[in-house]
């Protein structure tokens, strides 16, 4: 992140004041009369006592799957409950699943961003493109942008201008173009960011309101997110090259061309630094995949899966033969209760629905670590079928306990993350002299860790909040009644989707940082859709497609006031009318695009993410049949 305070755009008050410049101004204002977002965490921890307080005298009806009880409110006002806050707040704070995450992965992010790794990538990138692919090749750099922190507003927007004026096109559609790339398609990216691990843990927020032992994969948006990136290109292509770029060819370039940044050309060193840092990366991913390619390695899970986060079959105390996939090795508790020999031959898995009765296959033919998910609470019983002497044995079995760790590897992504930041980072910065001694290595990361200081004091209270929602009950109430109101509606699973997606992109108008907002929005509507049968890595992939498609019409976003500054420098009265007319089209087109491709995904059921093998639903039949009472 850049220290270095966002400078405001000229203001020219004789500027005619059109209908979307007047929507913006009430935007901002609005905007700036909310408070801070940590305040507003605040805010949310005071009311949050205040209704406990309240409903903890109300009787509710509802009763979460499972359970016999209906849910009740706890007070926590009390002097009890008041005297736990006070004794867990400091345990609150550091256990809080984004702060660790979101502090390892950018220290190594830092590495490799104040080596200079990151920016030569960037530069070269460009350096190569023709004239003709300079749009799509941009579009491209800006996203990749998206895993050094702030990198893509501070570099690839300005020499998005430079690019397209040294090429003989219009600044500020280059500028338009990077933008579009950088932050409208904010979420969309085909490398691991530290965005990812980020909003997984704040969904695992609201996941364990429901299910504590339903674990959330850093990746399981991953290939989503990589995907999109050819729509997010294609779009932004059209929209600039056809689009933008036209309406720009009557605006004159009247900026001092002294004042026009220029861009500088990588020297020899930056060069040799890049190459050696590239091939670091290359040999430890060959060093990783060496590492995880025996059956027996230590990055697997005992049935020998790299991407399992949880293993479906060990619940029910039935182990498989690693060295064969169907073959039953060793049975424990229920499963030798039911009947199940060592020896037999696993044939299909059959699901329970609601009322206990086997009906739906969730397994046939091929086993290979697949995992039983669409009930993910793994509390009803299955229904195998097993092969023995030529006869099929119907064994129906209940799971004896909730699910058990998978592979290593998937518990290991945020280091990972940083180790592939870090490691180029020191090659290139050793190689290309600027890094002289590991003294220039952690003040790199100590310039990093100190632009960290307001995030520390916004998680301290959401964690606050988070915890006093959760523990209240507020929280399961809102999700039950909240999954039942959405059923009761009868309205189509896609029109689900299309809501989450809109409520994310009109808050994202008025509150720009992406993880506040998804630290106030998961644990309502992550257990809220969850307990409707939409499971919480398509509320997450739903959330980021909101969260990044308005980010370039707002003046909330932090750094909207820079893409006016760098605007007008090719044009002098450009003001943030100029900048959101430009961006409008991409706003619109990016929302109505992306929301088509991932309701696509829904109705193909391709994977969102990592594990590829989960065969997770996006709409869970079953759990839509249980229903919540």
């Amino acid at each position: 992140m850049t220290e270095n305070p966002v400078p405001k755009p000229a203001k020219n008050p004789d500027a005619p004041r059109g209908m979307i410049v007047k929507f913006l101004d009430g935007l901002e204002w609005l905007g700036n009369k909310l408070p801070d977002p940590a305040v507003l965490f605040l805010i949310g921890l005071i009311l949050t006592w205040a209704l406990s307080a309240w409903l903890s005298g109300i009787s509710f009806t509802e009763t979460k799957p499972g359970a016999t009880e209906p849910v009740q409110v706890t007070n926590m006002l009390t002097l009890d409950n008041f005297a736990t806050f006070l004794t867990t707040m400091v345990e609150e704070f550091y256990k809080f699943p984004p702060l660790g995450i979101v502090l390892v992965a950018l220290l190594g992010v830092a590495v490799a961003e104040h080596s200079g790794f990151i920016n030569a990538c960037l530069k070269s990138m460009l350096n190569f493109t023709p004239d003709k692919l300079l749009t799509p090749m941009l579009l491209l750099v800006a996203i990749v942008s998206h895993t050094a922190a702030d990198a893509g507003y501070v570099l690839v927007i300005p020499i998005g201008g430079v690019m397209f004026y040294a090429a003989g096109r219009h600044p500020l559609a280059g500028i338009a173009c990077a933008f579009a790339g950088v932050s409208g398609g904010f979420s969309a990216n085909f490398i691991v960011s530290g965005l990812d691990p980020l909003l997984s843990s704040l969904t695992q927020t609201g996941v364990d309101l429901v299910n504590p032992d339903y674990v959330v994969n850093p990746l399981c948006n991953l290939i989503f997110t990589a995907v999109s990136c050819i729509f997010i290109i294609g779009v932004g292509w059209f929209l600039t090259d056809f689009v933008i770029e036209p309406r720009l060819r009557g605006t004159k370039i009247d900026g001092d061309t002294d004042d026009i940044p220029k861009f500088e050309e990588l020297t020899s060193r930056d060069r040799m630094g890049m190459a050696f840092g590239l091939l670091s990366i290359v040999v430890s991913c060959a060093a990783l995949t060496i590492w995880a390619w025996p059956r027996d390695s230590a990055l697997r899970d005992e049935f020998g899966s790299l991407t399992a986060y949880v293993n479906f079959v060990a619940d029910f105390g039935i182990e498989i033969d690693p060295d064969d996939q169907l073959l039953v090795k060793s049975v424990t508790g229920e499963a030798a209760t039911a009947g199940v020999n060592p020896g037999d031959r696993l044939v299909e898995v059959r699901e329970a629905d609601a009322a206990g009765d086997s009906q739906t296959t969730v397994f046939a033919d091929n086993f290979e670590y697949r995992i039983f998910t669409r009930d993910r609470n793994k509390t009803k019983a299955a229904e195998f079928v097993f092969a023995r002497d030529g006869a099929e044995i119907v064994s129906t079995i209940t799971p004896t306990k909730a699910s058990r760790p998978g592979a290593p590897l998937m518990k290991m992504i945020v280091p990972l993350i940083f180790l592939i930041f870090v490691v180029p980072g020191l090659v290139h910065g050793y190689v290309s002299g600027k890094f002289k001694s590991h003294r220039d290595v952690i003040k790199g990361m100590s310039k990093t860790m100190e632009t960290m200081g307001y995030y520390l004091v916004l998680v301290f209270f959401a964690a606050l909040f988070i915890a006093a929602f959760k523990n209240s009950g507020i929280g399961d109430l809102l999700a039950l009644k909240g999954a039942n109101l959405i059923k009761e509606s009868g309205a189509p699973p896609w029109l689900t989707i299309v809501c989450m997606i809109l409520l994310a992109a009109s808050v994202n108008l008025l509150i720009g940082s992406a993880s506040a907002k998804w630290a106030m929005l998961a644990p309502i509507f992550v257990p809220m859709l969850m307990y409707a049968g939409y499971s919480p890595e398509l509320t997450q992939a739903a959330y980021r497609i909101g969260d990044s498609t308005t980010n370039i019409i707002t003046p909330m976003m932090p750094y909207f006031p820079l893409v006016v500054v760098f605007s007008q420098r090719y044009v002098k009265d450009s003001g943030i009318g100029t900048v959101a007319a430009m961006m409008l089209p991409y706003s619109i087109a990016f929302l109505i695009t992306w929301t088509t491709v991932l309701l696509i995904y829904w109705s193909l059921g391709m994977p969102l993410g990592i594990p590829v093998d989960v065969g997770y639903e996006y709409v869970s039949e079953a759990a839509s049949a249980a229903g919540v009472n």
